[in-house]
């Protein structure tokens, strides 16, 4: 009877191990978790303090863009007008030496 105390006593002692060992893995794998998820909180901040900062600038640049290009088309058109105008008289010029 002594020999299967003694195996079970051994053995409720490489239980009671086992058990301690996995809790033990168990926190440090949490604690790794932990410092993961503050680490991808940081992260994520900065991402959206720079995706803020991007959006400013590209909304600045489109402000811009249309306050310039209002004019510039116009100045287009109203240059593209004008040598198509010169075109037309020159032709009517050349029509009337033509005659």
């Amino acid at each position: 009877m002594k020999s299967i105390d003694l195996i079970l006593t051994i053995s409720v002692i490489i239980l009671t191990i086992s058990v301690l060992v996995g809790v033990v893995c168990f926190v440090l794998t949490l604690i790794k978790i932990r410092k993961a998820a503050v680490e991808i909180e940081v992260a994520a901040t900065k991402i959206n303090i720079e995706l803020d900062l991007i959006n400013k600038v590209s909304y600045n640049v489109a402000l811009i863009t249309e306050k310039v290009s209002s004019p510039v088309v116009s100045m287009i058109s109203f240059l593209l007008y004008a040598v198509s105008s010169i075109n037309k008289k020159k032709k009517q010029v050349q029509g009337e030496k033509n005659e």
